[in-house]
C-alpha cells in the first residue's frame, strides 16, 4: 500500500496489516509532536509527527513508514498515510483531517526497515487545545482599583465560586494572564508551573496553558482562584526601569470546561461575576523582589465558602490577540540545594549556595506577629565578605516578609534572582529554622553530557551548563541578576549550537524565534533584544546606528540553522525562512559601493578583552570587517536553507551574495584580518579567506595564539569560532593551548578564580582576587552564557561527536585528542536516540568506543597521527570500537 503525502488520507482496517510484520527486532518508540509543553493538549491542528527506533541488532535503517490516526485506541476505523518512503524519523506530516478544537485522536506508526515491517507502536494520544478565538467565551478580568498603578503594589487576587450538579468526568482549564499568574482549583494549584505565561511579544502573541483539572473538582460548590502579578507585562524592564511597557493593568483569562458524568457540560470563564481583592503579596517585581505581609492574607480565600462580598467586582477587557497554547516547557523549580550558612558579627545570616544560580531562598521561620525577615541576594562578595550589590544596578533583588506569628514556610512569588550568596536579616525574636535554595528555570530536558580527564575542563563544562540553565527562563536572557535580563540576540547567536546539544532547546528557542519574526522591522532589521523593548541610545558612535547590529541580528539565520542541524525538522526551517531572508536582504541593502557594510555603528566584537573597559565595542578587530563577514555568513546559511527547502533560485542568489561579500571583505581587510584572533577566526569559519589562503590564515591564527601565550583575545563575535578555526586548519595544539590557558583572559582562568558560571567579562575578577568596579562600570555579570559557546567544541572536537546531517541522521566521529588529556567522552540524546563516543589513551594506543542509535549511519575521522586500518566510511547503528596506534 503506497500513497503520496499529497494524496488525500485513506481509511484502512488495522487488522489487515499486522500479519506483515517481519522485523521483530526493532520497535517504534518515543512518539511525539513538535509540542514539548507537557500539557494535556496541543496547539497544532495538523501536528508534525516524530518517533525513534529501538533495536538490539546493529545496522538498523528506516526505509519507509506508515501512520494511522483514529478516534479511539482500537484503530478499527483508522485513517492511514499509506506507505511513505522516508529514512528520517522526524517531522512527518499529519495524515488525517486537521484537528478541531478539543478533538481527541490516537496515532501510531510502524516502519519498514532493511528486514521488513515492524509491529505497530504503542498508540499516542493527541488532544487539540482551543484553536480559534471564537472558542473563548471568557474575557480577561482585573481588579478595577489596580488599574493605572505606577509602582509595584499589592498583587491582585481573583476568585469565582460555582456549582457542579454531578461528578465531573473530565475537565480542562485554559488559562493565561496579561502579567503572571498562579491559579488554583479548590485551594490546590493546577500545576507547579511558574511565571506563567512567560514573556512573548504580548501585543501579537499571548500563550495560554491547558490543564487537566478533573481530579481537583467535586460535585457541589467549587472555586477558581488566582493571583496575578506584574511580571514582564507591567513590571520594571531594562536599566531604565520602565513600567507598564505593555499595559497598565494585570488581567486573568481563564476558561474551565467540565464534562459531567451524565454527559452535561459546565463552562466557567472569567467575566464580571468574578471578585477581586488583595492579600499578603504587597509587591512583586522581577527585578526588585517580593514583599509579603502574612498578616494581610485573607484566610481561606482559595476555598469554597469564603466571604468575598467586601471585594470588588471584576472588570472585563476585550479578548487579547494572538492567543495560542504554549508549546515549550514551563518555568519550574528544577532543583533544590541545601546551602551553607553562618552568622556574621552583626547577627545577619550569610548563605552560600555553593554555585551561582537563578531562583530564590525558601525559609522556615518562626517569630512574633509583626516581626520581619529581609533576604538580599548577590553573585559575589566584596572585600569585607558582604554582598556586592552595586553591580545589580537598579535591581533591588530583595525579598521581605512580615510574619503573622508562629512557624511558617516562606518563599517569594512572581520574581527571581541571580545569586550565589544571600544575607538574611531578621527581627529580634525570629528564628530561621531552615534555608533552602530553589533553582528556577524553564524545565528543558537535559540531552548532552561531556567529561574528560582534566577536572578543570569538566568544571568549565559544568559552568556552561549552569549558565544555560540560569538564563533559559521563559526567554534566552543575557543575565539573571541585574536590571536587564533581556533576550539579547547576540548572546544566543553565539551560544545556540551549545544550547541545542546540552538541553532540548528546540521548542523553547522556536518560540523565541517566532517572536523575533513578529518583532522584525518592515525593512528586515532585527531588534537588539527579543521581545523588543526600548533600550534608548545604542551604541555611542559617530556613525549612525541602524537600530540593529551585525552578529546580533544574525540570530535570525544562525539560531534556525542550529535548530535544524541539531533536531532535523525541515518544517521549522521553513517557518523561519521568511525572517532569515528578510534579515539577509536588509544587510545586503546596507552594503556600500565597495560591497562592504561600513556605514553604520556596530557593537562589534563586544567585550574583546583588549577593548577599553568603559567602551566594550572598541574591539581590536574592525567592526566593519566583522559586519561584512556576518553578511557573508548569513547569506551562506540562507543559501543552505533555501537548498534544503527546494528554493533553487534563492539558493543560487544568496550563494552568489556570500561569494561577492566575502571577496569584498577580503579585498578590504585581508591583511587586517590576519592580525587578530577574531579576524582570522571569522575569515576561516565564514569562508571569507579564499581557499588558497586558508592554510596561511590558519597559521597566522596559530601564531597569534602562541604569541599571546594561549590567552584568548576574542569577544562575543569571535569566541564561538576561534577553536573550530584552529582545529579546522590542523592547529589542534594551539586550540588546546587556548582552552587550557589559566592566565587572564581565558576560560580556565575563570575556573581558577572560583567561577561556577560563565562570566560576562573575561577579567570580571582580577588576578589579585579583587573586582575593579570603577574599571568595569556596572556591566559586570557573573552569569552570562555567551563565552560558554566553547562547549560546542568540547562535544564536537574534544570528544568528537557532531552531526554530519540534520538531526544526527549521519553522525561524524572526529575526536581530536591533545593538551595532555588522556580521555574524553560525550553523549547526546539525538532525535534518533542516544549517541555517544568515548576515547582514552594508554601509552601509544588510542581506544575509541562509539554507539550510534538505530536509524542513523556514521563515519569515523581518526585524528592525525593515529592511522586506522578498519572501516571508517559508512558505519551502521550499534556499537563500534577502534584501537589506533600512534605514528610519530
Amino acid at each position: 500500500m503506497t500513497t503520496s503525502p499529497f494524496e488525500p488520507p485513506r481509511t484502512t482496517d488495522a487488522a489487515t496489516t499486522d500479519a506483515s510484520t517481519t522485523d521483530t527486532s526493532t520497535r517504534v518508540t518515543g512518539l511525539c509532536t513538535a509540542d514539548d509543553s507537557g500539557l494535556v493538549a496541543t496547539p497544532h491542528p495538523a501536528p508534525r509527527l516524530s518517533w525513534s527506533l529501538t533495536s538490539d541488532r546493529p545496522g538498523v535503517l528506516q526505509h519507509a513508514y506508515e501512520i494511522q490516526v483514529a478516534a479511539d485506541r482500537s484503530f478499527s476505523d483508522a485513517t492511514s498515510s499509506g506507505e511513505i518512503a522516508a529514512d528520517v524519523v522526524t517531522d512527518h506530516p499529519w495524515p488525517a483531517a486537521p484537528l478541531r478544537s478539543r478533538a481527541v485522536r490516537h496515532w501510531r506508526v510502524r516502519v519498514r526497515t532493511d528486514l521488513g515491517w515492524t509491529q505497530w507502536s504503542e498508540p499516542a494520544r493527541l488532544e487539540a487545545a482551543l484553536l480559534h478565538d471564537t472558542d473563548w467565551t471568557a474575557r480577561p478580568v482585573h481588579v478595577p482599583s489596580d488599574r493605572g498603578r505606577t509602582s509595584p503594589g499589592p498583587v491582585p487576587l481573583l476568585r469565582r465560586e460555582f456549582d457542579l450538579p454531578a461528578e465531573p468526568a473530565s475537565a480542562r482549564l485554559y488559562v493565561t494572564a496579561l502579567g503572571v499568574h498562579r491559579t488554583a482549583v479548590n485551594g490546590r494549584l493546577v500545576a507547579d508551573d511558574l511565571l506563567e505565561p512567560g514573556w512573548t511579544s504580548y501585543p501579537n502573541r499571548l500563550l495560554y496553558a491547558t490543564y487537566d483539572v478533573t481530579g481537583l473538582l467535586a460535585p457541589g460548590r467549587n472555586v477558581l482562584s488566582a493571583t496575578v502579578g506584574d511580571g514582564w507585562y507591567r513590571g520594571h524592564l531594562t536599566w531604565h526601569k520602565n513600567r507598564d511597557v505593555y499595559g497598565d493593568t494585570s488581567t486573568l483569562l481563564a476558561q474551565l470546561e467540565v464534562t459531567l458524568a451524565d454527559g452535561d457540560t459546565v463552562t466557567v470563564g472569567t467575566d464580571e461575576r468574578w471578585r477581586g481583592g488583595y492579600g499578603d503579596l504587597r509587591a512583586a517585581d522581577l527585578y526588585d523582589g517580593c514583599e509579603r505581609d502574612l498578616r494581610r492574607e485573607p484566610h481561606g480565600w482559595r476555598l469554597p465558602g469564603f466571604d468575598d462580598r467586601g471585594w470588588e467586582r471584576a472588570a472585563a477587557l476585550p479578548l487579547p490577540t494572538g492567543l495560542i497554547q504554549r508549546a515549550h516547557p514551563p518555568v519550574r523549580v528544577v532543583r533544590v540545594i541545601q546551602p551553607e550558612r553562618h552568622s556574621l558579627p552583626d547577627g545577619t545570616i550569610s548563605v552560600d549556595a555553593g554555585e551561582n544560580i537563578t531562583g530564590w531562598l525558601r525559609l522556615r521561620a518562626d517569630g512574633p506577629a509583626g516581626s520581619t525577615i529581609t533576604v538580599r541576594h548577590a553573585e559575589v562578595l566584596d572585600g569585607d565578605g558582604r554582598l556586592l550589590t552595586s553591580i545589580l544596578r537598579g535591581a533591588r533583588a530583595t525579598d521581605q516578609y512580615t510574619l503573622a506569628g508562629g512557624t511558617t514556610e516562606l518563599e517569594p512569588e512572581f520574581t527571581f534572582h541571580g545569586f550565589r550568596h544571600a544575607e538574611i536579616d531578621a527581627s529580634p525574636g525570629v528564628t530561621i529554622r531552615q534555608v533552602e535554595v530553589a533553582v528556577v528555570a524553564s524545565d528543558l530536558r537535559r540531552i548532552g553530557e561531556f567529561h574528560c580527564s582534566d577536572e578543570r575542563v569538566d568544571a568549565l563544562y559544568a559552568n556552561v551548563v549552569r549558565s544555560q540553565r540560569g538564563n533559559f527562563l521563559a526567554v534566552p536572557t543575557d543575565c539573571p541578576q541585574r536590571d536587564e535580563r533581556l533576550g539579547w540576540t547576540g548572546d544566543i547567536m553565539a551560544f545556540a549550537p551549545t544550547a541545542c546539544a546540552t538541553f532540548d532547546s528546540r521548542a523553547f528557542l522556536e518560540s523565541w524565534l517566532t517572536d523575533l519574526a513578529v518583532e522584525q522591522r518592515p525593512d528586515g532589521a532585527v531588534p537588539m533584544v527579543i521581545p523588543d523593548v526600548d533600550l534608548g541610545e545604542l551604541p555611542p558612535s559617530e556613525l549612525p546606528f541602524a537600530g540593529t547590529a551585525a552578529g546580533w541580528g544574525d540570530a535570525a539565520t544562525v539560531v534556525p540553522t542550529a535548530l535544524f542541524d541539531a533536531y532535523g525538522r525541515l518544517s521549522l526551517l521553513g517557518r523561519h525562512y521568511p525572517a532569515m531572508r528578510a534579515w539577509v536582504d536588509f544587510t545586503a541593502g546596507r552594503l556600500d559601493d565597495d560591497g562592504t557594510w561600513s556605514g553604520n555603528a556596530q557593537l562589534g566584537d563586544w567585550l574583546d578583552p583588549a577593548a577599553p573597559p568603559q567602551d566594550p565595542a572598541r574591539a581590536t578587530t574592525d567592526s566593519a570587517y566583522g559586519a561584512t563577514a556576518f553578511v557573508a555568513h548569513s547569506a551562506r546559511l540562507l543559501a543552505d536553507a533555501a537548498r534544503e527547502l527546494g528554493h533553487v533560485g534563492d539558493a543560487e542568489r544568496y550563494a552568489a551574495l556570500h561569494r561577492r561579500t566575502a571577496e569584498a571583505a577580503w579585498r578590504k581587510w585581508g591583511d587586517h584580518a590576519r592580525t587578530t584572533q577574531t579576524g582570522c577566526a571569522l575569515a576561516l569559519a565564514f569562508r571569507i579567506a579564499p581557499p588558497a589562503e586558508r592554510a596561511a590564515v590558519g597559521e597566522a591564527l596559530a601564531a597569534l595564539v602562541r604569541a599571546a601565550g594561549g590567552r584568548i583575545a576574542t569577544g562575543f563575535l569571535g569566541t564561538p569560532f576561534v577553536l573550530p578555526a584552529l582545529t579546522g586548519t590542523g592547529h589542534t595544539a594551539e586550540a588546546y593551548q587556548l582552552l587550557l590557558n589559566t592566565e587572564c583572559p581565558g576560560w580556565l582562568y575563570q575556573v581558577a578564580r572560583g567561577a561556577t558560571t560563565m562570566w560576562e567579562r573575561w577579567d570580571a575578577i582580577l588576578p589579585d582576587g579583587t573586582i575593579d568596579i570603577e574599571k568595569a562600570g556596572t556591566m559586570l555579570s557573573f552569569n552570562h552564557y555567551a563565552y560558554g559557546a566553547v562547549a560546542a567544541w568540547l562535544y564536537q572536537s574534544v570528544a568528537g561527536l557532531r552531526p554530519a546531517a540534520p538531526g544526527y541522521r549521519t553522525i561524524e566521529i572526529a575526536p581530536r585528542p591533545g593538551g595532555g588529556l588522556t580521555s574524553a567522552a560525550a553523549s547526546i540524546a539525538t532525535p534518533y536516540g542516544p549517541a555517544s563516543v568515548a576515547w582514552s589513551i594508554s601509552g601509544t594506543t588510542l581506544a575509541v568506543d562509539v554507539s550510534l542509535p538505530p536509524g542513523t549511519t556514521g563515519r569515523f575521522s581518526p585524528p592525525e597521527g593515529w592511522p586506522c586500518a578498519g572501516e571508517t566510511g559508512r558505519l551502521g547503528s550499534g556499537d563500534h570500537r577502534w584501537l589506533l596506534h600512534y605514528e610519530s
